[in-house]
């Protein structure tokens, strides 16, 4: 056979492959041209059965490319009808969540016609879905059961598995409408991203665990929420939270808890005998969430959070808020066994907070503070999950800050969580400073000053329950001189006659004392049950400065 006979065989054969190239093609688009009324009315009657009349679709395009398995939707609209469900809800079939949704476009490509006809799988390369605006709508219905169906069991009827290996939507406005509260103003969130990878469902992915959802990774990020917290004077917000199941962690930036009212409205209105709380967190870092057991038990259990730089600032209003309330039972560690969410973190490391107290005293009518800067160190086994707590009953909070900006106070809590009593202890101690630092919260919330002075070292070792604090207190200073101030309604100045009986008769200028003896108290304080926590804790080493300084407390306002 010569060359050009050969030349001419491979013609016809190319001639031959082109013309069923073009055939199989050209059928494919006219099966897709066919095929895309079909669908058309097959999709929004197969929305409206499967929802029981709930649910109705609407877009104004449809374009179906099954060659290479791609399928676009414009201009949705998702409506669910209110009517219907009233029906649903009189037969008891009523979901506890319905959707109103709209989106620009809905694209979905790299769909295997062939894995869906013959191997009876579902695989899909991309859905993106752009600008999803969505409404969901929550309302309880008492017949629902409460264990959630199986998704395989939903499809394997009819599928082997269902999988996309990357599902994008970006820019969702998400409101949250609660109607099982009255009253309940929405929850808005805008511009939120949703990437998932490799979702999959099949005999064997609801026990992988590897998979979060049924998928590899989840990753979140939300630009910022706002929001007023429901009976409670207070704004919450972040500016940018970001989240990935297949890391682990979540990080959230510029976490803020503002009150709506000022200081005097606050306290006018408080009836608990709260502080009015002002919080700004610059960094917060969660890792090892353990995200099977955030699905399976509803437990959030981490390894870690880190909280870096932020300010704390707690105040109260004397003038209308008054001790009348117990305060019993509400330390930290008990009031963490209270959150209605389990939660275990093994550590949690802060730096860099500032934290102050501010009060306006109802004797004086001016406000006193004291400020404890650059609060950093580590909590441990943070946690109200019994079954961790069964193991290791004990959380502890080892800390250091300065006060002031000055002395360095540091402080390691030891809490017994599973103690009904409150069980806990404090130990640490302040290296020295001038005791003059100290008259912007002495002056106007008692009116005294100290005039001279020196802390050269302050340890305590304390023990508390919910009754009573005891332990050992050491004050080493000296050159201590108080000034006892007159009346702030009789003008400036101290009262010279008191001020010196106290200096010279009822408090030791050092201790060590003049005749060298070295004052230890042994603190014995019986809790007054409408004080707060830290109150007491302050009140138990207030006792024992009183001590080591030899002070009469019926001689002086403290």
């Amino acid at each position: 056979m010569d060359n050009k006979q050969k030349s001419h065989r491979w013609k016809i054969w190319v001639g031959i492959l082109a013309a069923l190239v073009l055939l199989i093609l050209g059928g494919l688009y006219f099966v897709s041209y066919k095929l895309e009324p079909m669908l058309d009315k097959k999709l929004k009657e197969g929305i409206t059965k499967s929802s029981e009349g709930l649910y109705s679709i609407e877009y104004s395009d449809l374009d179906l490319d099954i060659v290479g398995g791609n399928l676009t939707l414009k201009d949705i609209l998702l409506k669910n009808d209110s009517t219907a469900y009233i029906k649903l809800d009189s037969a008891k079939k009523a979901p506890n969540t319905r959707f109103e949704a709209r989106a620009d476009r809905l694209a979905i490509s790299g769909a295997s016609v062939w894995g869906i006809l013959v191997n009876k799988k579902i695989d899909i390369g991309t859905i993106a879905l752009d600008s999803l605006k969505a409404k969901v709508l929550l309302r309880d219905r008492p017949y629902n059961e409460k264990e959630e169906k199986d998704p395989y069991d939903m499809i394997k009827d009819r599928f082997k598995s269902l999988g996309v290996d990357k599902f994008r939507a970006n820019g969702i406005d998400l409101e949250l409408a609660d109607l099982n509260k009255e009253a309940t103003k929405p929850k808005k969130v805008k511009g939120v991203d949703i990437a998932v990878d490799n979702f999959l469902i099949d005999e064997h992915s609801g026990t992988d665990s590897t998979r979060f959802l049924y998928s590899k990774d989840i990753a979140l990020h939300i630009p910022g929420f706002k929001t007023n917290l429901e009976g409670a004077p207070y704004t919450f917000s972040f500016k940018d939270l970001k989240f990935s199941s297949k890391n682990r962690d979540a990080q959230i930036s510029k976490l803020s808890l503002q009150p709506t009212l000022s200081l005097e409205a606050f306290a006018k209105q408080d009836k608990l005998n709260k502080p009015r709380i002002e919080l700004d967190l610059d960094s917060t870092w969660i890792t090892g969430i353990n995200m099977q057991k955030l699905l399976a038990e509803k437990l959030f259990e981490a390894d870690s959070a880190h909280v870096v730089s932020g300010v704390f600032d707690l105040s109260k209003d004397k003038r209308y808020q008054l001790e009348n309330v117990s305060k019993v039972g509400q330390s930290p560690a008990q009031q963490f066994m209270k959150v209605g969410l389990p939660f275990s973190v093994k550590a949690v490391k802060v730096s860099g907070i500032d934290l102050s107290y501010a009060q306006i005293s109802d004797k004086y009518f001016r406000e006193g503070k004291i400020e404890f800067k650059n609060i950093r160190g580590t909590l441990k086994n943070v946690s109200n999950d019994t079954t961790v707590l069964c193991r290791n009953k004990i959380m502890t909070a080892d800390l250091v800050g300065n006060i002031y900006g000055e002395g360095r106070l540091s402080a390691f809590f030891s809490f017994d969580m599973l103690s009904k009593a409150g069980n806990h202890s404090y130990k640490g101690g302040l290296t020295a400073m001038k005791v003059g630092t100290y008259n912007r919260i002495l002056e106007p919330l008692l009116n005294i000053r100290l005039a001279d002075g020196n802390i050269e070292k302050i340890t305590f070792d304390m023990h508390g329950n919910d009754v009573q604090n005891w332990g050992k207190f050491t004050f080493d200073y000296n050159h201590l001189k108080v000034d006892v101030l007159k009346h702030p309604e009789k003008g400036p100045g101290k009262k010279g006659i008191l001020s010196f009986i106290a200096n010279k008769f009822f408090i030791n200028d050092s201790n060590p004392d003049a005749n060298g003896k070295y004052h230890v108290a042994q603190v014995d304080y019986e809790r007054n049950p409408n004080h707060p926590f830290f109150k007491v804790v302050w009140q138990s080493l207030l006792q024992g400065i009183i001590e080591c300084t030899g002070t009469d407390p019926k001689y002086l306002p403290l």
